[in-house]
This record gives C-alpha cells, structure tokens and sequence, in this order.
C-alpha cells in the first residue's frame, strides 16, 4: 500500500463551493447511502496523490501533522486541529462527513501537582496545549466512518467502526475495531469501548455485540462507497 501522505498543500489550496453530498441516518450510522447520493462537483475537492479527497471548504489546521494512508474522504466544514503539535493519523478509505471537529486531548506534561494546568481533565477545548501541557496524537484505523457534527477528541479509533451524526468522543477515549456509535451518543472522557461493541446514549453505554462477520462487510462497505463517490465525480 502506499506510504502516509501528509496534507500540507490542502491548506494553500483555493476555496471553492461547498459540496452538498452529506446526509446523516435516522439512527445507525451503519448506513451511509443517502450521504453518497448527492450530487456532487469535481471542482468541490482536492485530490491527493494518495487519492484522498479532501473538500475546498475542509479546515485543515497545521496540515503537515496529518497523514493518511489513502482512498479517504474528507468532506465540507470539517475542521482537523493538527495545530496541537502532535499528528493525526488516518487509516485507507475512511469517510469524514460534513461537519466533523477533531481535537487533540491536552493532559498534563507531568504528574507533579505543583505545576498548574488551564483546563479541567473532562473539558472540551479548542485551545493548543499551555506551558505545563502537551497534545496526544489522534490514530483512526481503515475502513472508519464518522458521521455529520461529530467531535472528536478520542486517542485511537479502530478500523472498521461506525460513528454516528452529533456524537461527542470525549478526551482520551478509546474505540477499539468493529463498533459502531449510534447518532448522538456521548462517549465519556477515558471510556475504552471494547471490540464489537454497540453504543448508545448519552453517557454512551454499551448496548449490544456484534457478530465477528461485521468486519468484512465494514471493509466492502467502505471500499464500495469510495469507489461510488469517485465514480459520480468523474460523470
């Protein structure tokens, strides 16, 4: 597979208009069909040399700290805070919808209780690490999918999960492979969720299983929509 391409040009990049192929589920963000049949314009994205497409109207911040391994899509009004210091890592064919935020968790340099931080462990900031704090990198696997207005500020997702629209991962969280995260569930700050797992709710909590089979059909998935997507871009 081809190697981690940063996105450094997509910053420079003109704006151009918003594109207009988001949608959100009803409840399970397992399907992304009504996102993928929206008319869509060429000229909307930027298309890496990985095959990423990352939309105009995308906010890529501190460009050269994220990286991804390809055939990914980041979609309008999405803001990636890799101004934080530490890198963003994203798998092969993820989707990004409308919307999404992604932010570092910020934690303390030390354990020392004599040197202050500026921010309670539980909050959801948008600010760059301060003196006494240093940013935790953002690991997302292959074969994600983060629905519409979700904010991210989780440590690692694994590959194969399935986020949904107006969710909040709270700071270090951890969502291991093959889960899915219904709309407008709230991930605790340090909840892990293990593999297979459903979530919902608000504290998020664990709902159900899911059959081992799921990965396979997460990964078809994933590559079928990517290759849709590109294909009503090139009509």
């Amino acid at each position: 597979p081809p190697s981690p391409q940063t996105m450094a040009s997509v910053v420079s990049a003109p704006s151009g208009s918003r594109p207009e192929d988001q949608g959100s589920s009803s409840q399970g963000p397992e399907n992304n069909s009504s996102s993928l049949t929206r008319a869509v314009r060429k000229t909307d994205y930027i298309r890496t040399a990985a095959q990423n497409y990352i939309s105009r109207s995308a906010n890529i911040l501190g460009a050269p700290n994220l990286s991804t391994k390809g055939k990914s899509i980041i979609q309008a009004d999405t803001t990636i805070h890799g101004d934080f210091g530490a890198p963003i890592h994203i798998g092969r064919y993820c989707y990004i919808e409308e919307g999404v935020v992604m932010i570092l968790s910020v934690v303390p340099i030390s354990s020392d209780p004599l040197l202050a931080i500026d921010r309670p462990s539980s909050g959801y900031y948008e600010t760059p690490p301060g003196k006494n704090e240093k940013a935790l990198p953002i690991i997302i696997g292959s074969h994600t999918q983060i629905g519409s207005n979700t904010r991210i500020q989780s440590v690692t997702i694994g590959s194969c999960v399935r986020i949904g629209s107006n969710c909040t991962l709270s700071p270090r969280s951890k969502v291991h492979d093959c889960c899915i995260i219904e709309d407008n569930t709230l991930i605790p700050p340090d909840m892990v969720v293990p593999p297979f797992s459903r979530v919902r709710g608000s504290p998020g909590k664990i709902i159900g299983t899911l059959p081992e089979c799921c990965g396979g059909e997460f990964v078809e998935g994933c590559v079928q929509d990517y290759l849709h997507f590109v294909r009503r871009l090139e009509d």
